[in-house]
């Protein structure tokens, strides 16, 4: 048997939230956007100029993953050139190991 107290209080989280804390949370955020507006603003920054920014990063990004790629795959190609017909002579001359 428990020390502790059995309760039969099982309330939904929900029921008597402290409706002033939201509030206090909402008007917070409220005044940080607006520093953060005027900041912006002040720095001729603007929302659609972040998006143009971060659209031309990913494109730059793509870009350069492509050129990667490319450049592996250049190397690989030279390489198969010679590392494939010895592997398959050695496999159809080699004979089988064990028994």
């Amino acid at each position: 048997m428990s020390d502790r107290p059995e309760t039969l209080d099982h309330e939904p989280a929900t029921k008597g939230r402290d409706y002033g804390s939201i509030r206090a949370t909402v008007i917070k955020l409220f005044i940080a956007s607006l520093l953060v507006g005027f900041i912006m603003h002040w720095l001729d920054i603007t929302p659609v100029g972040i998006l143009h920014a971060l659209t031309n990063n990913f494109e730059e990004l793509f870009s350069s993953l492509i050129n990667v790629v490319s450049w592996v795959l250049e190397f690989v190609l030279i390489g198969a050139v010679i590392v494939v017909p010895i592997w398959l002579l050695m496999r159809i001359f080699g004979g089988r190991k064990g028994g």
